[in-house]
């Protein structure tokens, strides 16, 4: 194991802790954030680098037809460009841009006030987009993010600064423990309010997502990420299963932040398959 390489005054808080850094992190990134205890060997290894460029090359060889023809689709049904572009937090907090196949209607940035969170119906999605986001192809252009280092294949999935509450001490991925577990997440959201969506995510999912990537990080190994691919490979070839969430009666009156605690969802039932299968 390898212990992370940053000074930090913290106090831990069932896996939470706030980080002072010599080097403060970018604009709009949370200070208290989830501190993993150490780094697995594999993380950062180049053995796993090596891994992830062969098959990401071979990968974006193999899918290059297909990446032209959904690029196609997407330029004649809808206007706009065919790749979103959006910054998500690296390794080391470090930003980078991430590629994507566009799966909503195009709108100027400025003139783009919506939520950052989309869920299974919206408005939003375009037709093309729809399809593309149903059977996961739309995360095809992040072959290009792994090839050139930004990505790994598994790792933590890379979120917007003001999302981000894990101090990312290894590369982000296309796939994760978290990602696996949460893979219908458009589903679950699906059965929140709208206006309480966003601040769920933040509130209630987030957090769990970094609890399981934060495993990930100290005890994940080169079996650890074939056995996510596997079950990647799994989910993508079964019909998503409706993640039900509690649905009570919230007074008019009630805060939102007040309101997220009736919307906690009971992991140990909810989940499709146990954590400990993952990782």
């Amino acid at each position: 194991m390898v212990t992370p390489q940053v000074e930090h005054d913290f106090l831990w808080e069932a896996g939470k802790c706030t980080l002072t850094a010599d080097s403060p992190p970018p604009n709009n990134h949370k200070q208290s954030i989830f501190l993993p205890r150490y780094i697995s060997t594999w993380c950062m290894s180049r053995g796993k680098r090596c891994f992830d460029f062969v098959l990401s090359l071979t990968a974006l060889i193999l899918f290059s037809p297909m990446m032209v023809l959904i690029g196609w689709l997407i330029k004649i049904t809808s206007k706009g460009p065919v790749l979103f572009r959006q910054e998500r937090v690296g390794l080391h907090q470090r930003p980078f841009t991430i590629l994507k196949f566009r799966t909503m209607k195009h709108r100027d940035p400025e003139d783009d006030h919506g939520s950052k969170v989309t869920k299974q119906g919206d408005p939003r999605l375009t037709t093309i987009g729809i399809l593309l986001r149903r059977l996961k192809v739309d995360e095809l252009p992040q072959l290009i993010n792994v090839v050139r280092g930004d990505m790994s294949f598994v790792g933590p999935r890379p979120k917007i600064p003001q999302h981000e509450n894990l101090n990312m001490l290894c590369r982000p991925g296309i796939t994760g423990a978290a990602t696996v577990v949460f893979s219908h997440e458009e589903s679950l959201l699906a059965e929140i309010p709208e206006e309480l969506v966003e601040h769920y995510v933040m509130s209630v999912l987030n957090p769990e997502k970094c609890r399981l990537d934060s495993r990930y990080i100290e005890s994940a190994r080169f079996s650890t990420d074939l056995k996510i691919l596997v079950h990647t490979l799994f989910k993508l070839s079964n019909e998503p299963k409706l993640m039900q969430a509690p649905q009570p009666s919230v007074p008019h009156q009630e805060k939102p932040s007040e309101s997220l605690v009736s919307y906690n969802v009971n992991y140990a039932e909810n989940m499709e398959f146990s954590t400990q299968e993952v990782l």
